[in-house]
């Protein structure tokens, strides 16, 4: 990653805890994902086999919006408060998905954890939970033909 962590410490929640997970880590963890049905007709475009005869029109569908909770846990204050910064300053505000559609990108809400405690700590965990928003669209394609040959009839003359 380019805020500074290995790819090998990016990984799915766990469901435990353990000593073996690396001291500084990104946790991911998938909220529920909704849907609005939105239809709206959203850009028109050559066709790509047919450009001369055919229009593309793309319609959104619905918009669909994904929460990803982005947990960073780390041992250290100082770092862990300069990572999150610096994964914030390297999140896109757009970006395309596979379909070539829009997907919008937002960080929306920051969690602190492990800071409360007034104990000796042994193990000193810190945590800081990024939500973060991907909303996109489901789009549908359908080729329109073009109007290549017009053909006026006089039905009416003037005498």
């Amino acid at each position: 990653m380019r805020a500074g962590l290995p790819e090998s410490a990016v990984m799915d929640k766990p469901e435990k805890e353990t000593l073996l997970l690396p001291k500084k880590r990104l946790q991911l963890d998938y909220l529920p994902q909704s849907f609005a049905r939105k239809p709206r007709y959203i850009a028109r475009m050559a066709s790509t086999d047919n450009p001369d005869t055919y229009r593309t029109l793309r319609s959104r569908v619905y918009e669909t919006t994904l929460t990803v909770r982005a947990e960073v846990v780390a041992d250290d204050e100082n770092w862990l408060e300069t990572f999150v910064s610096d994964l914030l300053m390297e999140l896109p505000y757009k970006v395309a998905n596979d379909a070539n559609d829009l997907v919008r990108v937002a960080a929306v809400r920051s969690v602190l954890g492990g800071f409360a405690s007034k104990m000796v700590e042994v193990f000193v965990k810190r945590a800081n939970a990024l939500h973060i928003t991907f909303t996109g669209l489901v789009c549908r394609d359908v080729e329109v033909p073009l109007i290549t040959d017009v053909n006026v009839k006089d039905n009416v003359t003037y005498q």
